[in-house]
């Protein structure tokens, strides 16, 4: 069941004699229950996109539906019913967690908003941060508010824009993992990011857009068989670089680490010769195995062609 419908929507921004073209007829749509990630260089008209979704933007033509509803002539309605989170919104200066939530919850007219409170600090486990200036908040605890604050009022849809954009590791992952525990119980959600372990780890489906348009829409595991049917190989050796240059002729691409290549092969019959040829050079190598593709190496062949 679709949940978000996304048709020929266009968007221009005129300043002075330059006219941008942040969207150009984007096509796209999300499931009931499902993580869609939208990935993307800056500029390429993320933003705008969610900015027409949640009714800030108008569109020049085409249409963006959210449960049926239009979302610029019907923003009101939908809004009940979604929220956003941004890693780049701000957080007042001078209240508590606690008093923003109860505020935010009287800003959207919801009932029992005790406990829509409690429940919105116990789902990103800031219950005992609840006292605290939420302005005064780590990078990663200002993150889980953020995102507590667009759930408080149980969205069905739920934008997040960015949401673990400079965060240290361990905090991007305690955001991920809360993520994941979102799309366990049963939220849609629409994810941005440039994170593409994030997008590997989290996303049922993803599209790539460029310049506001589409490039490409699907499962990585689809998008990967259609657009990067390589094998790939990583070999660690001592003498990485000597090992580089051996291969550079025979394979697609290589990447290189301080001790270690990952090579990109045409076909499977590749591997064999090869495998040889490192043999006969005495080249050290410590091990060779298959390995699976990254979203990394499909972004990067998709957006470079």
């Amino acid at each position: 069941m679709e949940i978000v419908s996304v048709k020929k929507l266009s968007k221009t921004f005129t300043s002075g004699s330059d006219t941008v073209r942040a969207l150009n007829s984007v096509d796209f749509s999300i499931k009931k229950g499902e993580v869609f990630g939208l990935l993307g260089p800056n500029g390429a008209g993320k933003t705008t996109l969610i900015s027409i979704m949640c009714g800030f933007l108008t569109p020049d033509s085409g249409k963006a539906e959210m449960f049926g509803l239009d979302c610029t002539r019907e923003s009101g309605k939908i809004r009940k019913r979604m929220n956003l989170a941004s890693g780049f919104s701000g957080i007042s200066d001078y209240f508590t967690a606690e008093e923003l939530l109860y505020f935010f919850c009287m800003l959207y007219g919801l009932d029992n908003p005790k406990e829509r409170v409690e429940k919105s600090l116990k789902l990103t486990g800031l219950e005992k941060y609840r006292k605290r200036r939420a302005a005064d908040f780590s990078s990663g605890l200002g993150r889980r508010f953020l995102i507590s604050k667009a759930l408080i009022n149980d969205p069905e849809v739920l934008l997040l824009d960015e949401p673990t954009v400079g965060l240290d590791v361990d905090s991007a992952a305690a955001l991920r993992s809360m993520i994941s525990e979102l799309k366990n119980k049963g939220k849609t959600i629409l994810l941005t990011t440039h994170n593409m372990k994030e997008a590997g780890e989290l996303c049922d489906r993803i599209a790539l857009i460029r310049n506001g348009s589409i490039i490409v829409c699907g499962t990585f595991s689809d998008l990967r068989k259609k657009f990067f049917p390589y094998e790939v190989l990583k070999i660690q050796s001592p003498d990485a670089e000597k090992l580089e240059k051996l291969l550079s002729k025979s394979v697609v691409r290589i990447k290189k680490t301080a001790n270690s290549l990952k090579i990109y092969l045409k076909h499977p019959k590749d591997a064999a010769p090869l495998i040889k040829k490192i043999a006969a050079s005495g080249i050290e190598i410590r091990s060779i195995y298959p390995v699976e593709p990254e979203l990394e190496d499909l972004y990067t062949r998709v957006m470079r062609s």
